[in-house]
């Protein structure tokens, strides 16, 4: 299976544009050198097991949350924060899910905090690692094949 990077590049865009009305660029992931600190994840099982991580930076979390809610930056609650990043993820993980085969489920997104990377799959392949800034925040998105059991 071969994701597209620019087939997800424009999901990242058009997903930035509809629920934050910022625009998004590709970057070489070599560039992003900052400690991502927040991770938006998101699994699609079925035809194809992987799973959809999205990792920011805190301040880049709290200020896509703040732009999302229409609050400043320093009124984000943790609350606030997780929210916009799991609906972030959900909506570029339901528009990735799209182009994979079908049957495929998606499931509920989970926002985990740490050092990059954030989210570690034992096993899996990288299917796409990408990068994206927008105002200054980096964003890295990696999809990965999960490790197909077997019987």
């Amino acid at each position: 299976m071969h994701l597209s990077s620019d087939d997800v590049a424009q999901i990242v865009q058009e997903v930035w544009s509809s629920m934050l009305s910022l625009d998004v660029q590709p970057v070489d992931v070599a560039e992003v050198t900052d400690d991502l600190a927040m991770a938006g994840n998101v699994g699609v099982t079925g035809a194809t097991d992987c799973l959809i991580s999205m990792e920011v930076s805190a301040e880049g979390a709290r200020h896509f949350a703040a732009v999302m809610f229409g609050l400043d930056d320093s009124d984000c609650s943790d609350d606030d924060i997780a929210d916009a990043i799991g609906e972030l993820t959900n909506m570029i993980g339901g528009n990735i899910k799209s182009l994979l085969p079908e049957p495929s489920s998606l499931s509920l997104p989970v926002v985990t905090n740490g050092k990059r990377p954030t989210v570690r799959v034992p096993g899996g392949k990288t299917l796409l690692e990408a990068a994206y800034t927008t105002g200054g925040y980096a964003m890295n998105l990696t999809v990965w094949n999960r490790p197909q059991k077997t019987s």
